[in-house]
């Protein structure tokens, strides 16, 4: 079945669904108006209105608007897509079993950017993904989503699932989702639920990108927070609260861009993850792989983080460090694996042999705790990034000059380097200069013994001056 569209029209469907057979729906090349598909609302039946009247909640969207399932295909081309004008838990696709659904330069629109018939203000934020796969084959190619606000959901969720009309034997990378030269800029999950994704959510299946762009838009999403936050202000107008205490800024981070949960995910010719200040990837009992050292990860970061403090006798100031070193990469749980080139790592050599990828304890045993998924092993790394010392980042000391400190009582020791960078996890060890080899070059275990113990280690979050990342001020003192 084919269906043409020859001039722009919004198009007002309860659902298109397809099992068995092949649709194709197009439109023109040479038609420049577009072609809007949208969902109609079920009409509510009157036994519900006493419900809804004391805060039930009724899903207004009976299923998807467009769904393909069993051997079904659905191709489309050309065409807008806007998401639910009211809160729903269903997705606007859904391709499951093994059906597919082969979508050529859609754009995926928002409510807050759709042409109302209605003066009724739509609500801010999705529930439900734009796509949803459960299983089939999912090709995206030269698509755009536009910037989206998402609660409890992600703009493209796979869940393996096999269902009766699955084939035998099916395994969870037998199913596919492939974007091809697509971008998901500005996908903002304003609940930031943890160990979640934003922009695709994958549990199970195999997901490659190819060519594509991943951007939050800071700008973009500075100004949907803001407006978040007047909204929640003004609820809470009258009501007393307490102002949150300024957290010492940490190098650990739990949200992402991207997550995949078990099954795998590639990135390849091209691909951009940039300015992901939640996080870029998300990983737990996956595996990943960037086949081309063209994949770019740039300025991941959380500015709001970006905070040193500078001591006095008085109180602490805060000074802002900026520009930093600080990224948000990669945060890898357990029974994951990671293959890569470091070329994609070190935006043009700014990071040096710095990776900012996290190795996280989520899927590790926990002692008398319930747990879906356990692994044995944590994250490991293979190819360009097998020998690298560490998988966060790496410090470099170029210089130390020690003077006597002001109370006499020890030696203030001023380093300068590079990625001197301010995390909680970081610390420093000073040791008294003593030979520990013999005349041959040989270590003697007793002399290292010997030395640790004139040995003083401190966090570096507790120096004296941390103004910048590449000269930093600590303290020791003599025992």
């Amino acid at each position: 079945y084919i269906i043409q569209f020859k001039t722009g029209i919004i198009v007002n469907e309860m659902t298109l669904n397809v099992r068995y057979n092949k649709l194709s729906i197009f439109k023109d090349d040479n038609v420049q108006e577009e072609v809007i598909f949208r969902a109609k609302q079920t009409p509510t039946s009157p036994n519900f209105l006493l419900f809804l009247e004391n805060g039930a909640f009724f899903d207004l969207y009976s299923s998807s608007l467009i769904a393909v399932e069993q051997s079904g295909e659905i191709s489309m081309k050309s065409i807008v897509i806007v998401h639910f004008y009211e809160k729903s838990l269903n997705s606007v696709i859904q391709v499951k079993d093994e059906a597919k659904f082969i979508g050529v330069q859609l754009i995926f629109r928002p409510i807050e950017e759709q042409q109302e018939e209605t003066s009724v203000i739509p609500e801010t934020e999705q529930t439900s993904p734009y796509l949803l796969c459960l299983g089939g084959f999912t090709i995206l190619e030269s698509c755009i989503f536009l910037p989206t606000n998402f609660i409890n959901s992600a703009a493209i969720k796979t869940i393996y699932n096999i269902g009766i009309n699955s084939k035998e034997g099916a395994q969870s990378d037998d199913y596919t989702l492939t974007l091809k030269g697509c971008q998901m800029i500005g996908m903002n999950r304003i609940d930031e639920a943890e160990n979640s994704g934003a922009a695709i959510d994958a549990y199970g299946m195999k997901v490659t990108l190819e060519d594509c762009i991943f951007d939050m838009n800071t700008e973009l999403s500075e100004m949907m927070k803001n407006k978040i936050n007047k909204q929640d202000q003004k609820r809470n107008e009258g009501e007393q609260i307490q102002p949150e205490e300024r957290l010492i800024p940490t190098c650990g981070w739990n949200t992402a861009y991207i997550r995949q949960n078990t099954g795998s995910l590639i990135l390849s010719k091209g691909t951009k993850l940039n300015n992901l200040n939640i996080g870029a990837i998300s990983l737990l009992g996956a595996n990943l792989t960037i086949s081309d050292a063209d994949v770019q990860f740039f300025n991941n970061i959380k500015r709001d983080l970006l905070q040193g403090i500078h001591k006095n006798e008085d109180e602490d100031e805060p000074i802002i460090i900026n520009p930093t070193f600080l990224r948000r990469n990669i945060a890898c749980g357990y029974g994951s694996r990671i293959t890569s080139p470091i070329e994609s790592f070190t935006e043009n050599g700014l990071q040096e042999d710095s990776l900012w990828i996290l190795k996280t304890d989520e899927g590790k045993k926990i002692e008398n705790g319930q747990q879906d998924n356990i692994y044995e092993n944590e994250c490991k790394l293979f190819g360009g990034l097998k020998d690298v010392k560490s998988s966060l980042f790496i410090p470099h000391i170029d210089e130390a000059n020690g003077t006597m400190s002001a109370d006499q009582l020890g030696v203030d020791i001023t380093l300068i380097g590079r990625h001197l960078v301010r995390c909680g996890v970081v610390k420093y060890k000073v040791c008294e200069k003593m030979k520990v080899t013999d005349e041959d070059g040989q270590i003697i275990p007793e002399k290292v013994i010997e030395r640790e113990l004139h040995c003083q280690t401190q966090l570096m979050e507790n120096s004296l001056h941390w103004e910048n990342e590449t000269e930093i001020v600590i303290q020791t003192r003599y025992q």
